[in-house]
């Protein structure tokens, strides 16, 4: 058995108090189907979405199979910050450089793209995910980030292929004080964004799903799969076999344990995320209308988001374990927290933003949860080099919210034959040249020496 499938006695998020009885250990049968037209592995954001687009496609289609190693939607999608935020600057010289102009700015369009694809997707459907509209608001500590931020925003302007230059702002001095909360900020960028309940929307997608003849497996890892010889997979888990037509890989940061093949391309990494209430229930929270990213460094950043019950949820904490790889890098291990982030997240509204200076808070909830990033920090999707009818959606970066939705539709337009075509960027696309790329870009980030201090 793969040392990269998820464990067992993960720890327990917030998001996770929503979760239902009737579905989280969900079996659509007590015996698996011998064969099925197309098999999914993971009931995440990204295979939830895939069964979604593929169904509606395709209502005809009764012979999808999804699989859960644990419980229903209990991966990064469960566990992350709740964020719908784009990143609409920070990282674009760095595409630019690498990718020119178009497919930079076709990056960014993407994820713009997702608020709205979002909001139509909530809305069409009904779910009840508690969906915000809001904006950003990027503050930058230290003169490295700082620079990049301003250098990023300046060229990201001059892009004419960038469909979003209207809703980016940036604000400097006193103003960037006032409008952030922060008074260490001296420089602040906004633009829309979004934050929602994950759990609940994938949830609500997946009942729609099974209404239309989706069948799950929870509890059931995949251990191995098999390309037969007459092209159709095998699929091998503890309570029996599937043979299948087409196979799906949607397993995030643990998908080293169906693909061995991706061993340093789709790198499992920890991270911890909280919720920060009042501690006084009877009284309001200073609430923020924004979320926020801090970032400490070039590289090092929390993320937050203000909820409409007056809570916090923020992630991130680096700052005091990104000096220790071996407690986060390479590994799915979500059984524990990180050590020091406790104490990180311990009064960390009021030691950031003045309006929180005199109000007591309370750390509520902690919990821990296994990204998938990648060597080249963009997701792989689209069909296997050499294997036809097995596809990959998976290695989202931490970034996953705003790249999963229109990445699943696209690749499901394709496995239907709607289109001939992946509409994702091309740089999410699965390539040789990526395959064989050798270059860890993440691996090289992560071992810069953390030195802030707030």
């Amino acid at each position: 058995m793969s040392k990269y499938l998820p464990v067992a006695n993960s720890t327990r998020s917030f998001w996770l108090s929503a979760e239902e009885d009737d579905i989280k250990g969900y079996r659509s049968s007590e015996e698996l189907p011998k064969e099925m037209d197309t098999v999914i592995i993971g009931s995440g954001y990204s295979g939830t979405a895939t069964a979604y687009y593929l169904l509606k496609g395709n209502p005809s289609n009764k012979s999808i199979l999804m699989f859960e190693a644990r419980n229903i939607c209990n991966g990064a999608t469960s566990r992350n910050g709740g964020h719908l935020k784009c990143d609409l600057y920070y990282g674009y010289e760095g595409f630019l450089r690498k990718y020119g102009e178009k497919d930079a700015a076709s990056i960014h369009n993407f994820e713009y793209d997702h608020i709205r694809a979002t909001k139509a997707l909530v809305e069409e459907e009904k779910i009840d995910c508690n969906f915000v509209i809001t904006r950003a608001c990027d503050i930058h500590f230290d003169k490295s980030g700082m620079d990049k931020a301003i250098s990023g925003y300046n060229s990201v302007s001059k892009n004419s292929y960038v469909n979003y230059m209207h809703d980016l702002q940036i604000n400097f001095g006193d103003e960037a004080k006032t409008i952030s909360k922060v008074e260490k900020s001296p420089v602040c960028l906004t633009y829309t964004t979004g934050h929602l309940w994950p759990y609940k929307l994938v949830i609500s997608l997946l009942r729609i799903c099974i209404a239309r003849g989706l069948q799950v497996q929870a509890n059931t890892p995949v251990l191995k799969t098999k390309r037969l010889n007459d092209g159709r997979y095998l699929v091998k888990t503890p309570r029996g076999d599937v043979i299948t037509k087409k196979l799906i890989v949607a397993t995030n940061g643990y998908t080293v344990s169906v693909e061995p093949g991706f061993e340093n391309k789709i790198i499992p990494v920890k991270g911890v995320v909280s919720r920060i209430t009042s501690a006084d229930p009877s009284k309001r929270t200073p609430h923020l209308t924004n979320t926020y990213a801090l970032r400490y460094s070039s590289e090092d950043y929390d993320y937050l988001i203000n909820r409409g019950d007056g809570s916090v949820i923020v992630g991130g904490g680096k700052p005091v374990y990104g000096d220790n790889l071996d407690s986060f890098y390479n590994v799915v291990d979500d059984s524990t927290i990180i050590p020091k982030t406790k104490e990180f997240f311990t009064n960390y509204m009021k030691e950031r933003y003045y309006t929180w200076k005199d109000f007591d808070e309370k750390l509520d909830c902690i919990w821990s949860g296994i990204l998938g990033l990648t060597d080249d920090t963009l997701p792989y999707v689209g069909e296997m080099l050499k294997e036809k009818n097995k596809f990959i959606i998976a290695g989202f970066h931490g970034h996953g919210m705003p790249r999963v939705l229109l990445c699943a539709k696209a690749l499901a337009r394709v496995i239907n034959g709607e289109s001939t075509s992946l509409e994702v960027p091309k740089p999410f696309k699965l390539t040789e040249a990526r395959m064989e790329n050798t270059e860890n870009e993440t691996f090289a980030s992560l071992k810069t020496p953390r030195k802030h201090k707030l």
